[in-house]
């Protein structure tokens, strides 16, 4: 299968499979399942460092990258409470995930894993449903409140 995005297929890291990035009709770029995929399989496990909101804030307030690298090099994350973060430094594939209210993935924690809801035909695009984390009252009445 060509890639259609090569580009970003090489500096991303690849943890969730198998999947590819393409344009989105959602927002900018999404994932892709790039074979079809089976309710129930496992798509990716998450990792990363944990922190506080204030910690993640504050990190990323004392981050000055130029442009171009903000793209790749920035601090992705899953809520694990309303006050603790896992954080990734750099962008992964689940940093292409889009929202939806219909998803057709979730995440599943210990480990933090991507999962497939139901059957996911090849070309068709992967979606979560961020609400299910559990987000602080900060991000739902900000920066969330834009999408959510």
């Amino acid at each position: 299968m060509k890639v259609p995005y090569p580009e970003r297929e090489e500096t991303v890291i690849d943890n969730v499979s198998p999947t590819y990035i393409d344009e989105s009709s959602i927002h900018g770029f999404g994932l892709f399942a790039a074979e079809p995929i089976r309710r129930g399989s496992v798509l990716g496990t998450l990792d990363g460092q944990i922190m506080s909101w204030d910690h993640y804030h504050a990190v990323r307030a004392a981050l000055t990258l130029p442009s171009e690298a903000r793209d790749y090099l920035f601090l992705e994350w899953n809520a694990l409470a309303p006050d603790t973060l896992l954080v990734r430094a750099f962008r992964t594939k689940y940093s292409y995930i889009n929202h939806a209210r219909q998803p057709n993935v979730e995440l599943r924690s210990r480990p933090l894993e991507v999962v497939a809801l139901r059957d996911i035909v090849q070309g068709e695009e992967l979606l979560l449903d961020y609400r299910k984390e559990p987000l602080n009252e900060e991000y739902l009445i900000g920066h969330g409140s834009t999408y959510l």
